[in-house]
């Protein structure tokens, strides 16, 4: 049965698991999602984003129920916009080399980040 905690122990797992990539291999963060190579410094700043990745994790893990829906929400859904729907309809940074073929591909975050969001709205806000 689809809850609360179940859609906050999947966003602890999504964010847990993309932290642990952007610490521990940077490059595949480029590689797997666009058309590029991650330079050094892009490197660098993937791997010190996972310390507020890392943070969110922790965070959402000790607060109220409520509270981390709420925090787990709005993460997604501001992630989602940042990174994927920004990378492939150009809200913000325009015309990057997105990768559709193969495995893994760009299609992964749109896909998780969606869908981790509808969980998102249906427990907040339809199943109450």
């Amino acid at each position: 049965m689809v809850d609360a905690q179940l859609f906050v122990n999947i966003a602890k797992t999504v964010f847990g698991g993309y932290s642990a990539m952007m610490l521990l291999m940077p490059k595949k963060m480029v590689s797997d999602h666009f058309k590029a190579e991650a330079d050094p410094m892009t490197e660098f700043w993937i791997r010190g984003s996972s310390v507020g990745f890392f943070g969110l994790v922790y965070a959402i893990h000790k607060m109220d129920l409520d509270d981390a829906v709420d925090m787990s929400l709005a993460t997604v859904v501001g992630t989602a916009l940042l990174y994927p729907f920004n990378a492939k309809f150009g809200l913000l940074s325009k015309n990057l080399p997105l990768k559709y073929d193969g495995f893994p591909n760009h299609y992964v975050p749109e896909v998780l980040m969606a869908s981790v969001a509808a969980l998102g709205f249906f427990v907040k806000f339809i199943k109450k």
